[in-house]
């Protein structure tokens, strides 16, 4: 039995590290895995049986790599025929590779998981879609250190009804943001949660 937390978290656009467009009727949630033990492995289960249980296929993996990966992600993704796009963002002082992977099955999502998951647990972006509606834009948000710079940011825009699961701090859990009606809630989020989930802490 997977045991989870669940709660409905505020929505704040200007304090997120990801921007929408068409944000009108997004709401956020967070998941996790209830116990701290083995939290990576536990979220990267959930997260496998959560999108299978959901059966929309295709789904869209957008996320940012270290730069010395790019070839041996490239080759992986070529020898599994998974369809993959990369590019390369920038800033003024800073640019990145981001790859964005088209998953067709479980299968396919079982293998991307398996090889790249740790990517999100090094705090790396890392997010799926059930669309595929996003870009970078320049954005202006304040450092760890308070002052303000310019980020190139993952934007997705939530004009058609979708959802954005983007992973957490060291792969411990993830936010939900979606405007989808059967995920608003915690109460309708339940009710497509993977058989045998337990919800503990529910708020």
């Amino acid at each position: 039995m997977t045991k989870i937390y669940i709660a409905q978290d505020e929505f704040n656009s200007d304090e997120e590290y990801i921007l929408f467009e068409n944000i009108q009727k997004v709401s956020k949630l967070y998941i996790g895995p209830s116990e701290y033990d083995d939290y990576d492995n536990e979220t990267r289960q959930f997260l496998y049986d959560f999108i299978c249980k959901q059966a929309l296929f295709p789904v869209y993996l957008t996320f940012e790599p270290y730069n010395d990966l790019t070839e041996e992600i490239k080759n992986t993704f070529q020898k599994e025929c998974i369809p993959y796009s990369l590019r390369c963002e920038s800033t003024k002082k800073k640019s990145f590779p981001v790859f964005n992977a088209i998953i067709n099955d479980a299968h396919t999502l079982k293998l991307i998981l398996d090889e790249t998951f740790w990517i999100a647990s090094t705090n790396q972006f890392y997010a799926f879609s059930f669309s595929d509606h996003i870009r970078y834009k320049l954005a202006i948000k304040k450092g760890i250190f308070g002052g303000e710079k310019p980020y190139m940011l993952p934007c997705f825009n939530m004009k058609d009804t979708t959802t954005i699961i983007k992973l957490w701090h060291d792969g411990q859990g993830f936010h939900l943001y979606t405007n989808d009606p059967r995920y608003s809630t915690i109460e309708k989020l339940t009710n497509h949660l993977p058989n045998g989930t337990i919800i503990e802490n529910k708020e």
